[in-house]
């Protein structure tokens, strides 16, 4: 690794630095930021302003360049740059009297981030962060990249300067040109001819994406690797119902894979966000909410096909490290856990022999027998990470172990941990709940999803508004386009889980409310922020998917099932021509449209409407999810109800299942095997 420890001393002194407290005097503009990020910075010698209308003005009134530096809490390279450069006196110097400096929080301001990181992408042919990107005073970028040492940032800002001086107009004209380019890419284009949805195109996908797949690690040929649970919940999807044991072998070497490897924290569970190298061997140690969330939902479809004991055990870890570590005392969860500790990249999660030996005492060579302790575990500076043989069946004793690790390991100083709490994210953490429930069939797992669901109604939702983000002082930040998509979703699975009619009322007031507040009158897609937020210099379809699936895909799933629930074709249509236009791009890069594909399966069905009314409703509603039914979506009700798929059809003294397809339902049945013999989907373990 680039001089890790080093690196990773300068890390753990920008921490330190920025958060001793400072006189008043002497804290920047982002003193009074909720963004853990932003208070990381309070206290640096560079006038960072928050993004604001105040840092945009005082630009313009001084025609200063702005400096506008995005990242967010667990990057470990922000927190780099943070110490060599923006602590920094001097240099420090040199931006306060040239320019005006912006920090954001990516994670705050998603809008801003994705702006600024698709004008650095058009400039220099990639990204990540941290983002930093030098602006004209009215916010159009001029150049940006990443990473940038304090010698070759200041030389850097000294050409710019120097350049603009000697030729503004040819500044002008480029930023002009970057902003044209940043707004035309950062929308679809419509077409006359949407691409058809058929099993031609699925199987296409199929084709064109296991190309480049990884049949011995799973996931992608490529390092490093993400988790990319959406790609899979696809591709489970795609081989059930076409019957592909090719594909369904993949994603099954890819969740053994990882739960096999150090991305896996078997002893504090919990997935880490991306392996470093192509095996899910050594990981990038910071853990993030959004990724558990949505891998205990992929896992508890897994467990549906595969009712594996390690895939419960996955489950169970990961949604107990969600409470114990994220778990706020509103019910809602912060956002991630740093990957630094003391300076090192990973320190609170690796392993000597000797830390082993004493822990674990004369079973210390029965476990490392066990975890390929003299192999792949090696990692470096005579630490190791913990592994098992994919596939295997975990070693009697291991939880036993793992137990006694967790012990020795709870004494070290722990990663912080970033304290946002976002709708969006709380939202897939929600949806991944109510999963593990029902595949699980576990009480617990229920009334942890329910208590996070009124958590989320409670904090982020007024009326049919949403915030992005909470904290002690209420709900900040207006809601973009992904927080509501998502939280529709978990709304309508948390009603799904319980067959309370509210969440499925809720999910109907969400979605109207989110189609006035994002429509572009001119696409069938939603732009990501509302009419009422920031101008920014170009706003955006966000319409790929990658590691969190797009908001228009997702909004896309809503809008298809809960249109063909309540009889609404005008929501039903919508989706559809939202999935026809976006999968265009879909056979050149499959794994950016898995999600769209998902609704494409939709709609090309067979999908069923599956209503439960009755007495016990939420009871059988229940029990039916233990199955694997990707194809469905399943409305139910204890108490007689209004709604168009319950009307009429409440007894009191019985409990029936009507299955129904575009809303022509076959007659009802009473238990579980009769209603799945009317599914077309259908696994047998």
């Amino acid at each position: 690794m680039r001089n890790t420890v080093f690196l990773s001393t300068l890390a753990l002194c920008a921490i330190l630095i920025s958060c001793q407290q400072a006189p008043e005097s002497m804290q920047n503009h982002l003193a009074k930021s909720s963004s853990p990020y932003l208070l990381q910075h309070a206290n640096q010698p560079v006038d960072w302003y928050p993004w604001s209308d105040e840092a945009l003005q005082k630009a313009k009134e001084e025609d200063k360049l702005l400096i506008i530096s995005v990242g967010y809490s667990t990057c470990h390279w922000c927190h780099v740059m943070a110490h060599e450069t923006f602590d920094n006196d001097s240099a420090a110097a040199f931006m306060n009297e040239h320019f005006i400096s912006i920090k954001v929080d990516r994670e705050e301001r998603p809008d801003i981030d994705q702006i600024y990181m698709r004008a650095v992408q058009m400039m220099t042919g990639q990204g990540g962060w941290p983002l930093n990107v030098v602006a004209l005073p009215d916010g159009r970028p001029i150049w940006g990249g990443t990473y940038f040492a304090k010698d070759r940032w200041l030389a850097s800002l000294e050409r710019i300067l120097e350049v603009r001086r000697d030729d503004p107009q040819s500044v002008e004209d480029y930023a002009k040109q970057l902003q044209e380019g940043v707004q035309l890419s950062s929308t679809l284009a419509q077409t006359e001819e949407p691409t058809p949805i058929d099993d031609e195109l699925f199987h296409v996908l199929r084709h064109n994406w296991s190309r480049r797949w990884d049949e011995t690690n799973g996931g992608n040929d490529k390092a490093p690797k993400f988790p990319m649970p959406n790609n899979y919940l696809y591709l489970l999807r795609y081989a059930v119902q076409h019957e592909d044991q090719g594909a369904l072998d993949q994603v099954e070497q890819t969740l053994d894979a990882m739960a096999a490897g150090g991305i896996y924290d078997h002893v504090g569970g919990g997935f880490a966000r991306y392996s470093t190298d192509a095996e899910w061997r050594v990981p990038h140690f910071e853990k993030m909410l959004y990724d558990n969330g949505q891998l205990l939902e992929l896992y508890a479809q897994a467990y549906r096909v595969w009712p594996k004991n390690e895939y419960a055990s996955i489950i169970r870890e990961t949604a107990e490290f969600i409470k114990r570590e994220l778990e706020h005392e509103s019910g809602l969860y912060y956002s991630a856990l740093d990957a630094d500790t003391e300076g090192e990249e990973g320190k609170f999660y690796v392993w000597t022999d000797t830390e082993i030996e004493a822990a674990l005492g004369s079973e210390a060579e029965e476990f490392k027998a066990e975890s390929l302790w003299s192999g792949k575990a090696r990692w470096e500076h005579g630490n190791r990470v913990i592994l098992r043989e994919i596939g295997a069946e975990r070693h009697p004793k291991w939880n036993t172990w793992m137990q006694k690790l967790f012990d020795v390991r709870e004494q070290r100083e722990k990663p912080s941990i970033d304290t946002k709490m976002l709708s969006a994210w709380n939202a897939l953490a929600l949806s991944g709940l109510c999963h593990s429930a029902t595949a699980l069939q576990d009480p617990e797992l229920t009334n942890r999803a329910v208590d996070l669901a009124e958590a989320i109604d409670t904090r982020f939702v007024e009326g049919q508004e949403l915030w992005h983000a909470w904290s002690e002082n209420g709900g900040y930040i207006r809601g973009f386009s992904d927080d509501y998509a998502m939280t529709i979703k978990a709304f309508m699975d948390v009603h799904a889980l319980t067959a309370d009619t509210k969440w499925f009322d809720k999910a109907i007031a969400l979605t109207e409310h989110a189609l006035d507040l994002f429509e572009d009158d001119e696409s069938v897609f939603l732009w990501y922020n509302d009419r009422q937020s920031d101008t920014l210099i170009a706003r955006t379809h966000e319409t790929e998917d990658n590691v969190i699936p797009a908001s228009n895909s997702i909004m896309a799933t809503c809008l298809f099932r809960l249109g063909r629930a309540m009889g609404n074709t005008t929501w039903e249509q919508r989706a559809i021509d939202m999935t026809t236009q976006a999968l265009q791009q879909a056979e050149r890069y499959p794994e950016g449209y898995t999600q769209w594909a998902n609704v494409a399966m939709d709609i090309r069905g067979p999908f069923r409407e599956i209503v439960v009314s009755g007495p016990t409703a939420s009871n059988l509603a229940f029990n039916l999810q233990e199955k694997y039914l990707p194809n469905a979506i399943l409305i139910g009700s204890n108490l007689e109800s209004a709604l168009p798929p319950l009307e009429n059809r409440y007894l009191e003294d019985i409990t029936r299942i009507f299955v129904c397809e575009e809303r022509s339902c076959q007659l009802p049945v009473e238990g579980i095997p009769e209603a799945m013999n009317l599914l077309p989907v259908r696994i047998e373990p």
